[in-house]
């Protein structure tokens, strides 16, 4: 496994993503963009971004930055949270859903919106938890 938000688990990430998540059965066909604000990143509190784009339940993009995204592309959803508090989701002690309810992130977009499509995204958390184990102390 690889480290959470490096080069190489952007790359695991995706290559996962699109062999073994169903854009239909798993994701529900969706198209959204989630923008994740990751604050507070150790060893030197940065800040990063990872935006993930899905159209029709399929992976179209996934970018991992420091600072503004590539392409400035607008997300439909923006979450930002705490790097722990990501860090809580991807080992599964913390659901997603639970997350936004108990305010641990904070959302711009539309909540009951957002509470229609977290079983498919909680997929994808799934399969990003699949992909890594390794994280910043």
């Amino acid at each position: 496994m690889v480290k959470f938000l490096s080069e190489e688990w952007i790359e695991y990430a995706k290559n996962y993503i699109l062999e073994k998540l169903d854009p239909e059965k798993d994701m529900k066909s969706i198209t959204t963009s989630i923008l994740c604000i990751i604050e507070n990143v150790p060893p030197n509190d940065e800040t990063i971004n990872l935006y993930i784009e899905l159209k029709n339940g399929k992976l179209n993009d996934l970018q991992v930055s420091i600072g503004e995204i590539s392409d400035g592309k607008e997300a439909v959803f923006v979450i930002r949270g705490n790097y722990g508090t990501y860090k809580d989701i991807l080992e599964g002690k913390l659901g997603t859903a639970m997350a936004l309810l108990k305010n641990r992130l904070k959302l711009k977009g539309s909540r009951m919106e957002i509470l229609k499509i977290i079983k498919p995204i909680d997929g994808l958390i799934e399969s990003l938890r699949k992909v890594t184990d390794e994280f910043e102390k």
